[in-house]
């Protein structure tokens, strides 16, 4: 009776234990993944860039003495990573797209950029909410959409 008393115990502590062990571990390996991204966009320390954040597949990474940003999507396709100096931009806006094809009843957005122009007269685009990518999930347009209006207000501070 005993031994399949302890069975059952190493059983469930195993059924317990084994999910948290897998996340910790898939969250490991993103986050050096991450650095390793940073740190060949950049080709400088990673942890430099001490203003972090990453949100449904997105990292936003600032270096706040040098001025610099990378923006990686994980969820674009092909995975897009950009590294911008903001010493080069001139100007910085956000857009949203909207389509009111899908439903009568009120209006779907389809994506939320921030375009920046660049004082050499090109523009690098910031995709942080394309429907496209993200069909199934329109709760993460609102986490999106918060993020870039943080990351909006965040490059016009810096932008000189």
């Amino acid at each position: 009776m005993e031994t399949s008393t302890t069975f059952i115990g190493l059983g469930l502590v195993l059924i317990t234990l084994l999910p948290i062990f897998l996340l910790l571990r898939g969250q490991h390996i993103k986050k050096s993944n991450i650095n390793k991204l940073i740190k060949t966009l950049s080709n400088e320390d990673q942890k430099k860039f001490s203003i972090r954040e990453f949100q449904n597949g997105k990292v936003v990474a600032l270096h706040p003495e040098k001025n610099k940003l990378v923006f990686i999507d994980f969820n674009a396709q092909p995975e897009t990573a950009l590294y911008i100096d903001l010493q080069e931009v001139a100007s910085c806006e956000m857009k949203s797209q909207i389509d009111s094809s899908f439903n009568q009843k009120k209006d779907l957005v389809v994506k939320v950029e921030l375009i920046l122009h660049l004082k050499n007269k090109t523009n690098q685009i910031l995709k942080f909410y394309d429907f496209e990518y993200e069909k199934p999930i329109q709760t993460a347009y609102f986490r999106d959409n918060q993020l870039s209006e943080k990351w909006f207000l965040e490059i016009n501070k810096r932008i000189v």
